[in-house]
């Protein structure tokens, strides 16, 4: 009997198509999946396309911004005096219900060809972290996160740093999804099948992959009166009646009705919108299941020149998470290794993002003119004029001196203004049920925003003493007794509680320092600050 494969599981999400019921009828998905015939004659959804936005408190460009010093989130234009924000987009793609499965199949059968040939070179191996599973031990089957490969990194400088100057460059490639050469990348494809053309099946998932089709979100959402012409919300009752008498999540009833809304002309569907400058489409959507796979593959033979003559021949440390590369080398090899990657880059056919190279140096200085004790600082060159100035290297999320490593100072902000987007929400709702009712208490209950600043939640067993984690609620669609749909919730514990404390004190555990908890310390003053602010706020 086959087991249920991980790449079979429901998704929660809204789409085009209805959520799937995937249950105990998982056999059925994997059998038409895993047929050939099937899948190369498979009509995929289009896609739903949305923008993530990530504020950004950074300082300006000196040549383009005024007060080019300053931190700010919004940047003023020194010659048309426009502003310009600097927040950092994210274009995000995804796949409907049963095409995601798709891709994950896919992905799944190229990803085990692609580990085989990373395992023919051990070195590789090492070198490519994003989007795979590496143990952390032999012993400990979990997979290693970010932070390790943090401290990876950050050791071996340390090492190096004992016996002589180390120098650190770090290169960010530039819209890398959006940038991938299309037959590149089906050569690519292909010479991974060990095939002269790809099969029919393979070929459908490589066209629906380049040439996808997609509609905007904000498209779905109904466009309300007074509004100057924004579209706020979905239509909810829709939704909830679709949820309470089919059965499932969707956006339309049927696929008929997504067809009459597409030809009436109240739906638009775009085409792959990344041209290259010979006006050639090129790139991937990010946010399929098979997408941060397809990057790996891309990038196979460049990573494999590095190791050969970077790292084996120079000796050299190298590794590459998604698009963010680091190399640890020796001072006198920073030129040269640069422009081979530059260089290397170019025959990928991607773009490097220049202004974001950066190269520091580490090496060992005085820290008290009192004392002759010295430690591990860092320095961060200026591309123009060749200054050196202490500034920590920004590395998967945290900041290193070369003595210290502290969690990014961005992270934290980011963090400190989710729990005052909360607290402040809260806070509204607290106030609008005074209004509707003057007897209700004026307050923001503790517990309703614990699990976002402190521990997750505990609550107590009623077998046993012991204070137990409290599991993550699922939920399903049921039918009662009227012959309607209504959420049935149950518990999972496949996933454990995590938020931002947790991820904190896994820092402390995986580096062996308490360090990143201080940084922490003003969570509940921050809490408890704002909830004095805008509970009281008239």
């Amino acid at each position: 009997m086959i087991e249920k494969p991980d790449w079979i599981k429901e998704k929660g999400y809204l789409h085009l198509s209805p959520s799937l019921k995937i249950g105990e009828d998982w056999e059925l998905y994997y059998k038409n999946i895993t047929n050939e015939k099937y899948i190369a004659k498979y009509a995929f959804y289009p896609l739903i396309h949305t923008v993530l936005k990530d504020r950004k408190y950074k300082k300006g460009d000196s040549e383009v911004h005024r007060h080019k010093q300053d931190r700010r989130h919004c940047h003023f234009h020194k010659d048309t005096n426009k502003p310009e924000k600097t927040h950092k987009l994210r274009p995000l793609h995804y796949a409907s219900h049963m095409d995601a499965l798709v891709y994950g199949y896919y992905k799944e059968i190229l990803n085990d060809l692609y580990e085989k040939k990373l395992k023919e070179n051990p070195i590789l191996d090492s070198c490519v972290n994003a989007y795979r599973k590496i143990r952390i031990s032999e012993e400990n089957e979990k997979g290693k996160s970010t932070i390790h490969f943090a401290k990876e990194a950050f050791d071996e400088i340390k090492k190096r740093g004992n016996e002589d100057e180390v120098c650190v460059l770090t290169f960010d490639l530039k819209s890398f999804f959006p940038s991938l050469n299309h037959q590149f990348l089906k050569q690519k494809w292909k010479w991974l099948l060990d095939v002269d053309e790809l099969p029919k099946d393979h070929y459908n998932v490589f066209k629906a992959c380049t040439k996808f089709r997609y509609v905007l979100l904000d498209d779905l959402r109904i466009q309300r009166k007074n509004n100057k012409g924004r579209r706020l919300g979905f239509d909810e009752s829709k939704l909830a009646k679709i949820r309470k008498e089919n059965g499932f999540k969707c956006f339309f009833e049927n696929n008929q009705e997504f067809r009459k809304i597409i030809k009436e002309g109240k739906l638009r569907i775009y085409s792959n919108p990344f041209f290259s400058k010979d006006k050639k489409n090129i790139g991937i959507p990010q946010g399929l299941p098979i997408s941060a796979l397809l990057a790996n593959i891309y990038l196979y033979d460049f990573d494999l020149k590095i190791v050969k003559y970077l790292v084996q021949e120079l000796g050299a440390y190298y590794k590459r998470y998604s698009d963010d590369i680091v190399v640890i080398c020796k001072s006198n090899q920073a030129d040269y290794i640069e422009n081979f990657i530059y260089n290397l880059i170019e025959e990928s056919k991607v773009e490097v993002s220049k202004n974001k190279t950066e190269k520091f140096i580490f090496r060992n200085v005085r820290y008290s003119p009192k004392h002759d004790n010295e430690r591990l600082a860092c320095f961060k060159v200026n591309k123009i004029t060749g200054e050196e100035r202490e500034t920590p290297l920004l590395y998967l999320g945290f900041e290193f001196r070369g003595y210290k490593t502290v969690i990014k100072s961005a992270n934290l902000s980011r963090y400190y203004r989710k729990i005052i987007s909360i607290t402040k929400r809260r806070c509204k709702r607290a106030k609008i049920l005074i209004d509707k009712n003057p007897e209700a208490k004026k307050a923001v209950y503790i517990n309703q925003i614990k699990k976002l600043y402190n521990k997750p939640l505990k609550i107590n067993d009623s077998e046993s003493t012991e204070l137990k984690k409290q599991s993550r609620k699922r939920y399903s669609l049921v039918k009662n007794d009227r012959g309607f749909f209504e959420f049935s919730h149950y518990n999972s514990n496949n996933k454990r509680e995590s938020n931002y404390y947790s991820y904190v004190k896994r820092c402390c555990l995986i580096f062996g320092e308490d360090h990143f908890m201080n940084q922490i310390r003003k969570r509940k003053h921050v809490v408890f600050t704002a909830i004095n602010r805008h509970l009281n706020k008239k």
